[in-house]
């Protein structure tokens, strides 16, 4: 309850201290996962021109030549949702994966994930996917979606393995559906 006794309305924005940076080791290399700054723009713009085209693809649906200044507003912006960098830990700049966990309607997020090519395979998605989940109660989402291509078998197996619900194959896109329950919400963030 906040000072005036009502409880607070809408998303909460997700804050994080120094320590609670979630950090992982990938084949010997130690990442950190963190909420996305103004700061991080060249950063993810960089990744994002090292991902093959196939890979921006099946993340927007289509090619993304450059992030433009509104779309690095609207991930950094905390009222919208949240998105987070995973980077060299000690090298900031270097950030090779992007989790995005956006608000769509009360109790609904959209969650989405870019992951640099060198990355892919390493389990990395999993473990990202697994932290926007665990991050999904603090803003508020009773439910997680994604929209996938029904031929990216990565990403429909991930969601599946964390209990998503099976969507009908009725087109190209699918909008895959994950409802929280009370065990999903208690998965710890990677780290």
């Amino acid at each position: 309850m906040n000072t005036t006794n009502r409880p607070p309305r809408g998303p909460r924005p997700i804050r994080f201290g120094p320590q609670a940076h979630p950090r992982l080791r990938v084949d010997g290399v130690d990442l950190v996962t963190r909420p996305m700054t103004p700061d991080d723009a060249q950063g993810v713009r960089e990744m994002h021109e090292r991902c093959s085209p196939e890979s921006l693809r099946l993340r927007y649906f289509g090619p993304v030549p450059r992030l433009s200044d509104a779309v690095i507003r609207l991930f950094t912006d905390p009222e919208r949702g949240t998105t987070l960098v995973t980077h060299v830990a000690g090298e900031p700049g270097n950030v090779v994966a992007m989790t995005n966990l956006m608000d769509l309607a009360p109790g609904e997020a959209e969650v989405a994930l870019l992951v640099e090519d060198r990355w892919q395979g390493r389990g990395l998605g999993r473990v990202l996917l697994r932290h926007a989940l665990a991050l999904a109660p603090s803003r508020r989402a009773r439910v997680v979606t994604a929209s996938v291509y029904a031929t990216n078998t990565r990403m429909l197996s991930l969601l599946e393995g964390a209990g998503a619900e099976k969507p009908s194959m009725t087109g190209m896109v699918l909008d895959v559906r994950l409802p929280l329950s009370s065990s999903t919400a208690e998965i710890a963030p990677c780290g």
